[in-house]
């Protein structure tokens, strides 16, 4: 069997080989350079104006790392030794040349960026400074102190000679290393066709340029001179156009035609001192290369600004028109709701209308009574509707927080099989729970809500045969599960089912009141729950759908949470009610039902008249039921509050509102009353007014209803 660790030796050997090999390239590369600035050098052998190894040292430590010095070491100590001088001095120039170019990358490393220094106008100040002043001193010094040591140059020409080292290696740094460092970092790798092209037309031009200002293939003429000045057209197109790369490119191109002319007698800086033509040579380039590259760095800094800006702007335009899109499908979804809600609303009020006008005709006691369950089972309809948006706008606004608690799910069966066992048999349907002892962690209300919903719809769509409700265990989970022998749901309708005002189209017989909102519920409680949901379904057999419920030993049964108190636990016979409603209808409304209970009932439109009432009667109401908005922007809070305060204590209050906008719920939970929804329904008001009684006597006023 093969070592996994195997290929470690191979990886390792290779990076050997490729660090040798980049070793001797380099060397290679520096050597070269060195011997030909060298054949250029007239003040002294090792001294020359012309020194291109400075800029290839100095890159090849930016762009390979420290480790890159012996090769730097090796080339110049040979270069030297070839040249002049002995053993000793090659050693302590090459030190010299090394230290130059170790220095001047640690330096511009730390301070100038690395090879990101000709990114940023004062990175590329940073560089000119570091390598005018502090890196080429270093080679110079140790370079000509260790020739003067030997006896190898008089002291007379120590500083002409220290001045001619130092000019060739700053303009080698400022000249030869952008160049290299530009081209081989990764990001000017790749440039398109038209780049390219305007690469090569700036090139061009700076040859072109070079020819005519500075070579010796045309005749030197006084007039001649001048035209050194278009060297700084080409520089200029390549600083506001092509970027750093290509104006240190064409700042190569023009030293190099310019130092090709002047040593072969051409050009306006030929002098019968050679060395002094290098020099000004020098100074030509380095007052050209510098702000070149410093008006380069400036524009390509605004270019980038500019770039991030139209990205920025083409960002927020993105935005916008996604935001416009998300504004129009929600208007067009507000639309949809509207024409579907207004048609589906239509429908029970369409049918209570009729049942009213049949109550107004002389009717028989049997048809009396059938009647008037059908009016209550039209208002049960129109309450699941209303329920069902009151439900979506909860979810919506963030109202809804789960209250996790253990307890067993076999309450929560019974109360599905109490709610739907009539429902059933009046279509001819069998329902089936099957009892489970297993107790779950969820919130007891929203599970129960998702139950019913299931239920609901499976009812609502079975025409034939019945509904299964069971349980089975799945490790840690249980998965709650509602099977029907419906029509079933399409294969690409699964997903849409549980969108909003979503119903499958069904047979007129299958048609039922309903706004499509039960599986959204669903689907969204599920997720507030963290509950998983699945659905198999085979068309014209039926549908399974199940909910997965985290699992919990079986707990005690006095945590478990206590049912409300039954309808009649509590008695509402002789209270004094007040009710606060700005509409009539309402007050009649809801004070005749009341005064049907029994109660002594006091009804007013707005808390000024509530007040002025109550002083009449001079009798402190048991419950106060108000609208949540009344009259002139006035709230129910504001009147229930005035009332208490008259009275100099609490008492219990019912709010009622048609508005399903969070802010009343808010309300009303921060003050700790009790807000139902309209429509309300007669047994939950009165359920809660038994629990309201319950609280504040203590049960005092218990007592038998009928």
């Amino acid at each position: 069997m093969s070592d996994p660790r195997s290929p470690a030796p191979t990886t390792n050997s290779s990076r050997v080989i490729s660090y040798i090999g980049g070793l001797v390239a380099i060397g290679a590369i520096y050597l070269v350079s060195a011997k030909g600035g060298l054949a250029l050098a007239s003040v002294h052998p090792s001294a020359t104006p012309i020194w291109p190894p400075t800029g290839v040292a100095l890159a090849a430590v930016l762009l390979r790392g420290y480790r890159t010095w012996p090769a730097i070491f090796v080339a110049a100590m040979i270069a030297n030794a070839t040249t002049a001088g002995s053993i000793a001095t090659a050693i302590a120039i090459a030190t010299g040349n090394s230290l130059e170019a170790v220095a001047g990358a640690y330096l511009i490393n730390r301070w100038s960026g690395g090879r990101n220094t000709f990114s940023r106008p004062n990175s590329v100040a940073k560089f000119a400074v570091i390598c005018v002043v502090i890196a080429t001193p270093i080679s110079a010094s140790i370079g000509l102190s260790s020739l003067a040591i030997f006896g190898y140059i008089e002291p007379k020409n120590f500083v002409d000679a220290w001045i001619t080292w130092w000019l060739g290696d700053v303009t080698g740094a400022l000249v030869i290393a952008p160049v290299i460092v530009l081209w081989a970092s990764s990001s000017y790798h790749a440039f398109n066709r038209h780049e390219f092209l305007e690469t090569v037309g700036v090139l061009t031009t700076a040859a072109a340029v070079g020819l005519i200002a500075f070579s010796p293939l045309i005749e030197q003429a006084p007039g001649r001179d001048s035209l050194g000045f278009l060297a700084i057209l080409p520089l200029l197109w390549a600083a506001l156009r092509r970027g750093p790369r290509d104006t240190a490119t064409v700042a190569l191109v023009l030293a190099g035609i310019t130092i090709w002319g002047t040593h072969m007698g051409g050009g306006p800086f030929v002098t019968p001192d050679i060395n002094a033509s290098f020099l000004l040579v020098l100074m030509f380039l380095i007052s050209i290369t510098v702000p070149s590259l410093l008006l380069s760095a400036d524009v390509e800094v605004r270019k980038r600004a500019e770039g991030g800006l139209r990205r920025a702007h083409d960002e927020l335009e993105r935005k916008v028109a996604e935001r416009t899109q998300e504004l129009q499908l929600a208007n067009a979804a507000k639309s949809r709701f509207l024409a579907m809600a207004s048609h589906d609303l239509r429908q029970p009020l369409h049918a209570l209308g009729l049942f009213v006008a049949q109550l107004r005709t002389p009717l028989k006691p049997e048809e009396r009574t059938k009647t008037i369950e059908r009016v209550d089972a039209t208002r049960k309809e129109m309450d699941d509707m209303f329920n069902s948006l009151l439900d979506i706008s909860r979810l919506d606004a963030g109202m809804l927080t789960p209250k996790l608690t253990e307890f067993p799910i076999a309450r929560l069966l019974q109360k599905i099989e109490t709610a739907f066992d009539q429902a059933t048999r009046e279509k001819g349907l069998r329902l089936r729970i099957q009892p489970s002892d297993a107790w779950v962690r969820s919130d007891a209300m929203l599970l129960e809500r998702i139950m019913l919903n299931l239920v609901s719809n499976a009812v609502r769509y079975t025409l034939r045969g019945g509904i299964l409700v069971g349980c089975r265990r799945r490790g840690e989970l249980l998965r709650i599960e509602v099977w029907d022998t419906g029509p079933g749901i399409p294969e690409d309708q699964r997903q849409n089912i549980f969108g909003e005002f979503f119903q499958i189209p069904a047979s007129d017989q299958s048609k039922s009141g309903g706004l499509g909102l039960g599986l959204a519920i669903v689907d969204r409680l599920c997720l507030l729950l963290n509950h998983q949901i699945d659905l198999a379904s085979t068309v014209s057999r039926g549908s399974r759908f199940a909910i997965l419920v985290p699992t919990v030993d079986e707990g005690v049964k006095s945590a478990a949470a206590t049912d409300l108190p039954r309808p009649g636990a509590f008695a509402v016979d002789g209270k004094a009610i007040l009710v606060i409603a700005d509409a009539p209808i309402m007050q009649e409304g809801t004070g005749g039902l009341l005064s049907k209970w029994g109660c002594s009932v006091l009804a007013a439109g707005s808390d000024e008249a509530t007040l002025v009432r109550l002083a009449e009667r001079q009798q402190r109401p048991d419950l106060i039921i108000s609208d949540y908005h009344l009259a002139s922007g006035k709230t129910g809070i504001r009147a229930i509050e005035q009332i208490n305060a008259a009275f100099g204590s609490s008492i219990p209050a019912i709010l009622v509102s048609g508005d399903t906008a969070a802010e009343p719920l808010r309300d009303a939970k921060d003050r700790g009353y009790i807000l139902l929804h309209k429509p309300v329904d007669p047994m939950q008001l009165r359920a809660v007014m038994h629990e309201l009684f319950r609280d504040h006597d203590g049960g005092r006023d218990a007592g038998a209803v009928s």
